[in-house]
């Protein structure tokens, strides 16, 4: 599998180029996600993000994040873009500036663990072998169906190759809550981590994306 890096100093002193933001085509479902299973302070709790990372935090003010899928053409799986909406009618400006961001796996490719992050332009960040930290954000499937008889519920979100979700508790968010990884076979940890799976929920469709011949947002974009 062919790793893109991460250099997490590049992203913090680099305004990126050509970013990853690709405009929904109508009509696009726009999907939240949720914990299914790990126990009570995990199960049925939405996902949302603290900074860059996505988990389950006790902070009421995160609201949980907005996403939908763009094909990729080369893998033939999708992208999670971020969905920030826009600019309430009326109110100047253009679209809210997080619609560059995709939801990545972010880490050690070799260790075995990815952490479920929001990232800013990963197309735009040079590959490079050796280096310690590796973005992936190509290869997402939202899986269809009902419930399994193992238990696995419907509308799972899983990644490509074998794996599944993890939930750590978080040690470097502040109020603490969880973090979310994709757990490769191969990995190995001294923590305690709890399997979870991820559930996809449309909450709404984008039926245009245009503006209105006013200037004003249609309703499917409110």
């Amino acid at each position: 599998m062919k790793w893109q890096t991460l250099v997490l100093s590049y992203l913090a002193s680099t305004t990126l180029a050509a970013p990853v933001y690709v405009e929904p085509s109508p009509p696009s479902p726009v999907y939240t996600l949720r914990i299914s299973g790990g126990g009570p302070d995990l199960d049925t709790h939405y996902l949302s993000a603290s900074g860059s990372v996505i988990g389950v935090f006790p902070d009421k003010d995160n609201n949980p994040i907005k996403f939908y899928a763009v094909p990729n053409k080369d893998t033939g799986l999708v992208e999670l873009h971020n969905w920030a909406g826009i600019s309430s009618p009326g109110s100047p400006g253009s679209p809210n500036t997080p619609k560059t961001k995709a939801i990545a796996l972010v880490g050690n490719a070799r260790t075995g663990l990815m952490e479920l992050t929001s990232v800013e332009d990963p197309a735009a960040i040079g590959c490079g072998d050796g280096d310690a930290v590796d973005c992936e954000w190509t290869s997402f499937t939202l899986n269809q169906g009902a419930p399994t008889s193992e238990g696995k519920p419907a509308n799972t979100v899983s990644y490509a190759g074998p794996g599944g979700w993890v939930a750590f508790r978080s040690s470097k968010v502040e109020g603490g809550g969880w973090v979310v990884r994709w757990k490769y076979p191969q990995a190995t940890t001294t923590q305690d981590f709890v399997p979870v799976d991820l559930v996809y929920e449309p909450i709404f469709t984008i039926a245009d994306t245009k503006r209105s011949d006013d200037g004003t947002a249609p309703e499917s974009w409110k």
